[in-house]
């Protein structure tokens, strides 16, 4: 029987016409068919949004939180997500 860890909390930032943020989307879409997430979509122009726009000084959209911490803004690196996914998942499955 396989083990499943604890879902990933992802949080995205995204903004109307953001083509890095429709490419962040359909990636946490993607990996999420392989890798248990939980995805929360605040939009850029919300109070939230803005918030963390400020508080992470980031110049653009998306901004991509994992687990409460910041991961990256911009264009997302597949295979840096993945491997940071990853190691988490790891990580879970030690304890």
């Amino acid at each position: 029987m396989r083990e499943v860890t604890r879902p990933a909390d992802i949080l995205v930032v995204t903004a109307p016409g953001c083509h890095y943020c429709d490419d962040a989307l359909r990636l946490l879409d993607e990996l999420g068919d392989v890798i248990p997430l939980t995805v929360r979509i605040v939009p850029l122009y919300s109070d939230e949004g803005r918030a963390l726009i400020v508080g992470y000084r980031v110049p653009f959209p998306p901004i991509l939180v994992v687990d409460g911490v910041f991961f990256g803004y911009g264009r997302i690196s597949r295979r840096k997500l993945e491997s940071h996914l990853a190691q988490r998942a790891k990580a879970d499955l030690e304890v």
